[in-house]
């Protein structure tokens, strides 16, 4: 009698076992699964997002930190703030929004450093929500790119947990980016076709103004006409003038601009550019706009300030700027 009593304690003891272990398991594998997916891709609202940190593997002690301010998203690093590169922030939100994982790489610590998503070794991107509270912590490290799929797969792990996860696209390689890249180098309007005048102030007497009638054509202020070919090629060349090289930490405030230019365009309005005496020869000038306030960029590096501040020259044609015609030099040697 005691032995079938001692039987069934010890059935009864292995069946609660095996439910103890089978929930576990069940656990287990529900927060394996759905962490990914419930952090990443639904736990992010975007209109609450703040601010964004990202430190790189290169400078884990500088964060480029990009946050709203007046409604404009700012990007920021060791005390030097401007405004950052149009939609870069919505551009990093959107991406991780998108994030879905193709396949889980790994769950063994062990395994991270091969992947680049420890503290150390990866790019960790902290978003914030307006009060403060975090809203996504995620480790990217290694890019790599798969030939038959042809496409890039990025690995992510979300800081705190275990699991690597392969992602596809170029996440890796969009965020791995010094902070310049974040920054907005906007100097000028893009399309000359909307300038309705330019007005260069200079030393000396060699300022002059260039407006555009009511026909279209361009003209000195004077009256006199401008020369249309070249006019088109000086307002293309000033139209292009978006991609400078920034010069960091200069005081306007210690210095008078020598040039300014005003360009008045429809219906934009109007942006002013000054160019400021350096200090140095490998910058020459340093250049403002008022349409990206707190940034300045090197008058020298790409000919910046020789493409902004043209001379009235480069409005007015000039015989010994054309081309020569086919042949000309071969007539001119047979003589």
């Amino acid at each position: 009698m005691s032995k079938k009593i001692s039987n069934s304690r010890l059935l009864l003891v292995f069946i609660a076992l095996l439910g103890l272990y089978a929930i576990s398991r069940y656990i287990e594998a529900r927060r394996s699964a759905n962490t990914f997916h419930t952090t990443l891709v639904k736990g992010i609202d975007s209109s609450k997002v703040a601010s964004v940190y990202i430190y790189t593997r290169e400078n884990k002690d500088k964060p480029i930190h990009l946050f709203v301010h007046n409604g404009k998203w700012m990007a920021e690093q060791s005390g030097i703030t401007s405004l950052a590169e149009e939609r870069s922030a919505e551009y990093v939100i959107d991406q991780l929004q998108q994030i879905t994982p193709d396949r889980l790489a790994s769950n063994a610590p062990g395994q991270w450093q091969h992947f680049l998503v420890t503290d150390t070794s990866g790019t960790r991107i902290v978003m914030l929500g307006r009060e403060k509270d975090t809203m996504l912590d995620v480790i990217v490290g290694k890019f790599g790119f798969m030939p038959q799929q042809r496409q890039g797969i990025s690995y992510v792990r979300i800081n705190g947990q275990k699991e690597v996860y392969g992602v596809p696209g170029f996440l890796a390689m969009n965020i791995s980016k010094d902070f310049d890249s974040w920054r907005n180098r906007k100097i000028v309007f893009p399309e000359y076709l909307t300038y309705s005048s330019l007005s260069y102030s200079c030393p000396g007497d060699s300022s002059f103004t260039v407006k555009k009638d009511s026909a279209g054509a361009w003209r000195f202020a004077d009256g006199a006409k401008t020369d249309s070919l070249a006019t088109a090629k000086a307002l293309a060349t000033l139209c292009r003038q978006n991609y400078g090289s920034f010069v960091n930490r200069f005081d306007t405030a210690a210095a008078q601009p020598l040039f300014t230019l005003k360009v008045t365009a429809v219906p934009n309005g109007t942006v002013i550019l000054k160019a400021y005496p350096a200090s140095d020869t490998v910058n020459r000038y340093v250049i403002t706009s008022s349409i990206n306030p707190g940034s300045y960029f090197s008058g020298a590096k790409d000919n910046l300030f020789k493409n902004l501040f043209l001379g009235r020259r480069a409005f007015l044609y000039h015989k010994e700027d054309e081309k020569p015609k086919a042949g000309a030099l071969h007539t001119k040697a047979v003589k």
